[in-house]
Order: C-alpha cells, then sequence, then structure tokens
C-alpha cells in the first residue's frame, strides 16, 4: 500500500468526539483507496490511542510536544500562531517527504504552518470549520473592549489569515459544509466538500415507543470544546430553570468529557441535572432519552450530535447555528429555537405531544440516511484516488 502521512493535532482513537471521529473516518476513506496511514501526532494525553491504530497495522510517530512555559508562549505570540509551531513535526515531515510519502493530510488548519517542507509533495488542507468564523462569534458573545474580547478577537483575525495562508498553499482543501467551501473557494481552484457523517450503529437504535419513567433531556458533546461549554452552561443558566419549574419531572442529562471543575459543579448544584461524564455507549444513552438539545451560540459546520440523534430517532430542539448546514427545518425535523426560553418552551412541547414528537424524529432518521458516513466521505475518497494515481 502507497502511504498517507497525516498531521493530527489530537490522536483519533477512540473516536469518542466529533473532531476524532471525523479525523479517523477519513484515515479509514484513505485506506479503502490502497493508502496506508501514517500518523505524526505531538499528542501525548492518549497513552492507548496510538498502540490500538498501530494494531490495525497503521505508522503513528508520536513526536516531542511543543515547548511550554512563558518563552514557548511568547514565541506563540509573536509568531502570531492561533497554536503552537512543532519543530519536531517539520523535521519529521521532511524526512518523510524526502522518501517520497504519496501525499500529506493535514488535520485542521492549526497544523498547517509546515507547508516549506511539502514542496512537490500533494497535501490537502482538512478542515473541521472555518475556525476563524467560530472564534468571530466566541469574540461577538464578549464584552466589548474586555480581556477576553481582545483575547477573542486576536484569536480570530490571527486565524483568518493563517487559514487564508494555508488555504491558498494546499494542493487541494476538504471542508464539511458549503459554507466552509464558499470561503476556501476564494483562495483555492480545488475545494472538495465532504460533510460530516453519522455512524451506522446509530440507526439501530430504537427509541421506546411508549417511553416509561420520567422524561429525560439530553446535552451531549466536549465540554472542553468552548461552544459546547458557553451553551450548556448559558441553557443551565436562563433555560432549565423555567423547563424543570413547569416539569419538576424532567431531568436533564449532561453527558460527555472535558467538564471544567466550575462548569460541574454549576450543573450539579442545579436542580433535576445528572452529570454523566462519558458515556461507554452513546447510542444506547441516546436511545434511552426522550429530547436533544442543542442550545449551540457559537461555532461553526456541522453538528454530529444532531446528526447521531437523528439517526437515532430522536426529537430535537436547537438553535439555528446548532442545526445549520444539513437542511434541518423548522417543525419537520425538529424545533429550531434560538434563546433559551425559547429552548426550554420548545422541549416542553415536545414532552407535552410524545405523538408531534415521534413525527418529527421519524422525519430526522429520514434526512439522516443522506449522512451515513460512506455517502458523505465518497468525495473525499475520489480526492484520495486522484491525488494518488497523479
Amino acid at each position: 500500500m502507497r502511504r498517507m502521512v497525516a498531521v493530527c493535532p489530537v490522536v483519533p482513537w477512540p473516536p469518542v468526539d466529533g473532531g476524532r471521529k471525523r479525523t479517523m473516518r477519513l484515515l479509514e476513506a484513505a485506506e479503502r483507496v490502497g493508502l496506508a496511514p501514517h500518523i505524526l501526532t505531538a499528542d501525548h494525553a492518549n497513552a492507548a490511542g496510538p498502540d490500538a491504530l498501530r494494531e490495525r497495522g497503521w505508522t503513528v510517530d508520536l513526536l516531542d510536544p511543543p515547548p511550554g512555559g512563558p518563552r514557548g508562549r511568547l514565541r506563540q505570540q509573536l509568531g502570531r500562531l492561533p497554536s503552537p509551531y512543532l519543530p519536531s513535526v517539520d523535521a519529521r515531515l521532511r524526512q518523510l517527504v524526502a522518501a517520497a510519502p504519496t501525499m500529506v493530510l493535514i488535520e485542521h488548519t492549526q497544523s498547517a504552518y509546515y507547508a516549506a517542507a511539502l514542496k512537490g509533495v500533494p497535501w490537502i488542507l482538512s478542515t473541521h470549520n472555518v475556525d476563524s468564523q467560530l472564534m468571530r462569534t466566541l469574540a461577538e458573545g464578549r464584552r466589548p473592549l474586555s480581556a477576553a474580547w481582545l483575547r477573542e478577537w486576536n484569536r480570530w483575525h490571527t486565524m483568518r489569515t493563517v487559514e487564508r495562508r494555508a488555504g491558498a498553499a494546499a494542493t487541494a482543501v476538504l471542508c464539511v459544509s458549503e459554507n466552509d467551501r464558499r470561503v476556501f473557494a476564494e483562495v483555492n481552484r480545488r475545494v472538495v466538500l465532504s460533510p460530516n457523517g453519522v455512524d451506522d450503529d446509530f440507526f439501530g437504535a430504537e427509541p421506546a415507543a411508549d417511553p416509561q419513567g420520567p422524561p429525560k433531556v439530553l446535552f451531549f458533546g466536549r465540554l472542553d470544546y468552548e461552544p459546547n461549554e458557553l451553551g450548556f452552561e448559558r441553557f443551565l443558566r436562563e433555560g432549565w430553570p423555567l423547563l424543570h419549574g413547569r416539569r419538576a419531572d424532567a431531568t436533564l442529562r449532561l453527558v460527555g468529557g472535558g467538564a471544567s471543575p466550575k462548569l460541574r459543579a454549576a450543573a450539579t448544584s442545579t436542580p433535576g441535572v445528572e452529570v454523566v461524564g462519558f458515556a461507554e455507549d452513546l447510542v444506547a444513552e441516546i436511545a434511552s432519552c426522550d429530547v436533544l438539545v442543542v442550545p449551540l451560540w457559537a461555532g461553526g459546520g456541522t453538528r454530529l450530535k444532531v446528526l447521531e440523534a437523528m439517526a437515532a430517532a430522536i426529537p430535537i430542539v436547537g438553535t439555528s447555528l446548532g442545526v445549520e448546514e444539513i437542511g434541518f427545518e423548522d417543525d419537520v425535523h425538529g424545533l429550531i429555537r434560538d434563546t433559551p426560553e425559547e429552548l426550554a418552551a420548545g422541549v416542553e412541547e415536545l414532552l407535552d405531544d410524545r405523538p408531534r414528537g415521534c413525527r418529527l424524529a421519524a422525519a430526522g432518521r429520514s434526512l439522516a440516511e443522506d449522512f451515513r458516513w460512506t455517502k458523505t466521505l465518497a468525495p473525499a475518497e475520489a480526492l484520495f484516488r486522484d491525488l494518488a494515481s497523479a
């Protein structure tokens, strides 16, 4: 098999969140077209992940992490880099390019600092969002001229510069949404849209036809991803108390790893909230709940949590931003509500009218059929095949 070198900021195993899952599915798609993944990463936080990937025949180089401390942060700031530059990645890339790999996959724009090492080699910039737009939404949510606003404002403009430079240098750009495709088409002629998808396992989930027991409202996702943290925190503060006041029998289940001590304390001290943490069987967790709430006011791209809940036929109440870019229509595939108070009222509507929730969930599952990974990654596979043959 020919080799695909993949620069990954995090080890994509186990694929327990959206970023890792997309990276993993892309590497599996590369393998299907005859490419052997060779991963470069400095992610030392996941001890078992590299060994698990090596067991399936992939190569994983665990490289030196970025220099820490004030000096390292100063170099990063002076270089206007959204994340640290890793000399170890640059050196290893140069070694592998000299040995003529078929192509290089750069996962996330923040990993695209090594274009100088990739001259003469076809490489793909794989974007999971337009990160500058995500950072702009975070800046807009801060108090103007505050320290947090200045920090987010600087990250936003720095990332926009990095995106445009990397997008123009890449042989091709791989995007997840039509909005992202339009942004990168301004700087690169070869932009391929290959949306996020959903694993087949979620379609096997069968929610109870006649739910028994107290109703359960679900939020799931990585809580160390800032849009998730900020969105859940706002709903917990402004939306959930209204819903729990009207439906005291309802429980809000917070599922996902990475919660900060502050968020965990706020959730555990709020009546009616259960902090579950990481769920070993996410399919079963989703199927056991009555409604998914998606309180997102920052971020971009497409949310795997929405696709997975649709595939599992669970009713969804989310913000416009939370359900964007997948053809999700209000009162067809679920409910779109844009304030915490409206989200709470929407969840209450579906808890009070189970037949309506079932109809919306059935339409959502039908829509999710178009987002099985085998369908959404077909354009990525075609791109891999074409660059490998060239």
